[in-house]
C-alpha cells in the first residue's frame, strides 16, 4: 500500500489538477476545520457581505417593508445563495421587547422584490467581482414573508450603560439557502427604534 505524499506549506492548486496533500511542519496532514472552511469560498470570490450602512426603525410584525438589509435571489438566476451568517444589531432601547425573526418569502411565483439597493461587497476584499443575489434596504416585498428563525430579542432597559452591545447572529454555515424568487428579511415583532442595523455573509454557488 502506497502512501500520500505530503506538501508543507500552502499549495495554489491548478483547475483540474491532482495536487499533493497539503501538510503541516510537523508532517500531520492539514485539513480546513472550523471556520477556516470558509476560506476555499472566499479565494474563489464567491462570497459576499452586506450591512446596513444607516440606522432603521424595524416595522412591526412579519411586515412587507422591512428596513433593514433584505436578500433576494432574483428569477432565472443561476446562482443559490448559501447563508452563512445573518444578525441585527440595535443603538436604541426599543419601548416594548420585540423578537428578532429571520423571515422567508418563499413563493417562487410571487412579484419580485424591490427597494433601495444595498451596497454589498466581495469577500476576497479588493475582488470586483459583484454578486447575482440583489440586496435591498427599504424592500418591498409581494407578500408578508413566514418566520423561520428566532435570532433572539431586543428590550426595553438602558443599553448605555454596557461597554458594547451584542449583535443578535447566528452562523448559519449553509443551513439557510435561497433559490431563485426567494428572499430572506429580518423582521421584528413589534416596531423598533431608529438604531438597526442588519447584516449578511452568503456564499453563491451554481443550481
Amino acid at each position: 500500500m502506497s502512501l500520500q505524499q505530503l506538501q508543507v506549506g500552502p499549495i495554489a492548486a491548478t483547475e483540474g489538477s491532482n495536487p499533493t496533500m497539503r501538510g503541516s511542519r510537523d508532517a500531520c496532514g492539514v485539513v480546513q476545520h472550523g471556520h477556516a472552511k470558509f476560506q476555499e469560498a472566499v479565494y474563489r470570490g464567491n462570497c459576499y457581505a452586506v450591512a446596513d450602512q444607516t440606522a432603521k426603525t424595524m416595522p412591526a410584525g412579519l411586515s412587507t417593508a422591512p428596513t433593514t438589509v433584505t436578500l433576494f435571489n432574483p428569477k432565472g438566476n443561476n446562482k443559490l445563495a448559501v447563508i452563512w451568517f445573518g444578525g441585527v444589531v440595535t443603538l436604541v432601547a426599543t419601548t416594548a421587547a420585540a423578537t428578532i425573526w429571520v423571515a422567508a418569502n418563499n413563493n417562487i411565483a410571487a412579484a419580485a422584490v424591490t427597494g433601495t439597493a444595498g451596497v454589498p461587497a466581495n469577500c476576497l476584499i479588493g475582488n470586483a467581482n459583484a454578486p447575482s443575489i440583489l440586496t435591498f434596504t427599504a424592500a418591498t416585498l409581494p407578500v408578508a414573508p413566514v418566520a423561520i428563525d428566532v435570532l433572539g430579542a431586543f428590550l426595553t432597559g438602558a443599553i448605555t450603560v454596557d461597554t458594547h452591545v451584542q449583535a443578535l447572529g447566528k452562523w448559519y454555515e449553509g443551513a439557510l439557502i435561497i433559490a431563485p424568487g426567494g428572499a430572506l428579511s429580518f423582521q421584528s415583532s413589534t416596531a423598533s427604534a431608529a438604531g438597526a442595523f442588519g447584516s449578511w455573509i452568503w456564499e453563491e454557488i451554481p443550481v
